[in-house]
């Protein structure tokens, strides 16, 4: 036995070393995020058009554009909105201007109201999935003011059912912002977001103008 033990006592030391090296490994393979498109609009049927745009996931490939997410509005389920990570803006935006690309000729005219806003990534939270989001966007007077006022309200966030995912800047529009914020409870998130506390906060941050707020859910 004790000759087992002897040989043994070197594992003891390598396998917590091998577990952390494991784990520090699994860290850097989560997903990153660089450019983004946002490509929202309408559908008159969303059985019909999904299937369509679903098995041309190729052709997006092909042109620089790998899907993230498809999401509704949650009070408005024929509004959608497709995400994609993209490698190049202008290789999207010539792509994205033909509503083939997104399934619309051969579900039958489907897609309508066409919009594609492209942004670069700044932060982005791989954990975060929740069935429900909210996308808020807004003008900002300088960056550092504005992230430092928002890290100074994370418990805020928490405390409204929200979760940090993603800060983005326009791509054209650097004082443009846009964050995502995954949600737990669709009241308390909404109280919040319309509360004079967060009037305030966003005031006192340098948010210029009334920010533009949409609930989103997975489809």
């Amino acid at each position: 036995m004790k000759t087992i033990k002897v040989l043994l006592s070197p594992f003891r030391m390598i396998v917590p070393a091998l577990l952390v090296s494991i784990s520090s490994i699994a860290q850097n393979l989560k997903p990153s995020l660089d450019k983004i498109v946002e490509t929202s609009f309408e559908v008159k049927d969303f059985e019909v058009w999904k299937p369509v745009f679903m098995k041309d996931s190729l052709s997006r490939r092909n042109n620089g554009v790998e899907m993230i997410v498809i999401s509704s509005k949650i009070d408005h389920p024929k509004h959608m909105m497709f995400v994609g990570m993209i490698k190049e803006v202008e290789q999207a935006k010539k792509a994205l201007k033909n509503t083939d690309f997104l399934g619309g000729s051969e579900a039958g005219g489907d897609i309508s109201n066409l919009k594609s806003e492209f942004y670069e990534v700044l932060r982005f939270n791989p954990d975060a999935n929740e069935p429900q989001w909210l996308i808020m966007n807004f003008k900002i007077k300088d960056y550092i003011q504005w992230v430092n006022a928002f890290d100074a309200g994370q418990k805020l966030r928490a405390d409204a059912a929200l979760m940090d995912v993603l800060i983005a800047k326009d791509v054209e529009q650097p004082l443009k912002i846009q964050v995502v914020l995954d949600i737990t409870d669709l009241n308390k998130a909404k109280a919040f977001m319309t509360s004079e506390i967060l009037k305030e906060k966003m005031k006192s941050a340098g948010v210029i103008g009334k920010p533009d707020v949409e609930y989103y859910e997975g489809r």
